[in-house]
């Protein structure tokens, strides 16, 4: 059976000493130390989360002054192309013009040549005929 003696109550007074050396070497220095890792840990992770911010508003300032560099340049190059086609335009109306200028002396230069070689043709043809008449007229004569 159990006997209850003093060393029972000496283990349990070594026991309690040795909770009270644990607690008092052990288990507290290691949870300064986990309680220390924790706020370390966690002020890195906000040091992180602060750094990311601030690189997201370095990238989207980044390339809101890309995109205002760019308008002046975009719509310089839009300003150059409309006015490259309107002087084409410009250019192809011309060529038009002239070749519709061109067309009416061509077709006016082709009217008065036909004119003229109806004339000689009719001029040629009328001696012809006074010719063959002749000459018909000579061979029955």
């Amino acid at each position: 059976m159990l006997d209850f003696n003093y060393t029972l109550l000496i283990q349990f007074l070594n026991f309690i000493i040795l909770l009270i050396l644990l607690n008092l070497f052990l288990f507290k220095p290691v949870l300064k130390a986990l309680a220390r890792r924790r706020a370390y840990m966690r002020a890195l992770s906000d040091k992180v989360q602060e750094e990311e911010k601030q690189a997201t508003d370095l990238t989207r300032t980044y390339e809101d002054a890309t995109k205002e560099r760019r308008r002046p340049i975009l719509e310089q190059r839009d300003t150059t192309v409309k006015e490259a086609q309107t002087a084409s335009m410009k250019v192809i109306e011309e060529a038009r013009q002239e070749l519709a200028a061109e067309l009416g002396k061509m077709k006016e230069r082709v009217k008065t040549e036909s004119g003229a070689a109806l004339q000689r043709l009719s001029g040629e043809s009328d001696r012809l005929s006074r010719d063959v008449v002749q000459k018909v007229m000579g061979r029955n004569a």
